[in-house]
């Protein structure tokens, strides 16, 4: 992972020893990679290959466990374009079959379970060609959680990912219980409002500087708005990112598209939340929305933008790989002012021009 931040004339500095800045308090949007002397002579010199678990991923990008995101036909497009889709974890009967068929075909998938039931559920996967499994909940700080991904860890000798985590102290409390990856990210989301009803969260880049700290592989999950943010991740020391709102509204989503639009939900919200028997009261709250995106076509052509993004900074870095781009990416604190100018600024309001 790269902590290095560009002062001046070719001072640098380390994360979180960062002069007048709060190491804690860092986004995407804080932050640029600074361009550098870069002995890269064609894009197609870059290798992008991470290893994950049993898989070998040409595209480092999940698609996220979401109802209005991933399905098989999600999962089989994913694996196509060298990524990997986690399969929600709603109707397991269903997600049984679903896994049997893809495993038959080799092609590769998460599966995801939750507390309840979740060995028992993680098991019948397993034993139906599951090589991954996923512990997903919302406060992956749940010590109930942590014990289940090492119970199924332990006893069906599978690859295991949970969370989500945000800091450094529960990546290493995950570390010791030998979580294979952490899913690093609270509140972030296109979809999740979270901060704004429970006043929990973290900043989503120093989230991943401060797991990533730990030891533990982490998969930057959530606040992908465009191609830069996931280089960004990816250079902050993500070992892939999971994506699901940007993937919102491509052909390959679940659900019919009314007047050109698809509905795009959290699992956590209130309309999800009914669908699945899940009460509201004054022991839970809704902490997701639901929303129509307009339709965007094939899913390939996101994953295309948002591939084509990071090779474009691997290549301002000089880096040839994944590995030497966390090596070697320096990135710049900026303002308020650089935020704005980074838009074009004919399509930038705030910019007056003749």
């Amino acid at each position: 992972m790269s902590k290095v931040f560009y002062k001046s004339l070719g001072k640098t500095q380390t994360w979180p020893d960062l002069y007048q800045i709060n190491p804690s308090s860092l986004t995407y949007d804080d932050v640029l990679l600074l361009p550098q002397i870069s002995r890269i002579k064609s894009r197609l010199e870059i290798d992008t290959k991470v290893n994950f678990g049993p898989y070998t991923l040409t595209t480092p990008i999940i698609a996220s466990p979401m109802d209005t995101i991933v399905d098989e036909k999600m999962a089989r497009e994913m694996a196509r374009l060298g990524g990997i889709a986690a399969m929600p974890r709603e109707n397991i009967e269903e997600k049984i079959k679903i896994c049997k068929r893809l495993a038959t075909e080799e092609i590769p998938c998460i599966y995801t379970v939750g507390l309840k039931n979740g060995f028992e559920d993680a098991k019948a996967l397993h034993g139906n060609g599951a090589k991954i499994i996923l512990v997903d909940v919302a406060h992956g700080g749940l010590i109930n959680s942590v014990e289940l991904a090492k119970e199924i860890k332990q006893k069906l000798k599978v690859f295991v990912i949970t969370g989500n985590i945000v800091n450094f102290d529960e990546a290493v409390y995950y570390k010791k219980m030998k979580v294979d990856v952490a899913k690093v990210g609270i509140g972030p989301g296109g979809t999740c409002i979270t901060r704004l009803v429970a006043g929990t969260g973290f900043p989503q880049l120093a989230a991943i500087f401060e797991t990533v700290s730990a030891g533990i592989p982490v998969i930057a999950d959530g606040g992908i708005k465009k191609p830069g943010d996931f280089a960004k991740a990816i250079a902050a020391g993500a070992c892939t990112i999971m994506v699901g709102s940007i993937l919102a509204g491509t052909d390959e989503t679940p659900g019919d598209v009314v007047n050109g639009q698809k509905i795009a939900r959290g699992q956590a919200s209130s309309t999800y939340m009914k669908d699945n028997g899940v009460s509201e009261s004054k022991f839970r709250a809704a902490e997701g929305i639901t929303t129509k995106v307009n339709v965007k076509g094939p899913v390939e052509d996101v994953i295309e933008q948002l591939m084509g993004g990071l090779r474009s900074a691997m290549s301002y870095s000089g880096a040839k790989n994944i590995s030497d781009f966390q090596k070697k990416a320096v990135f710049v604190k900026i303002s308020r002012a650089t935020l704005n100018e980074n838009i074009p600024w004919l399509e930038n309001p705030k910019v007056t021009h003749i």
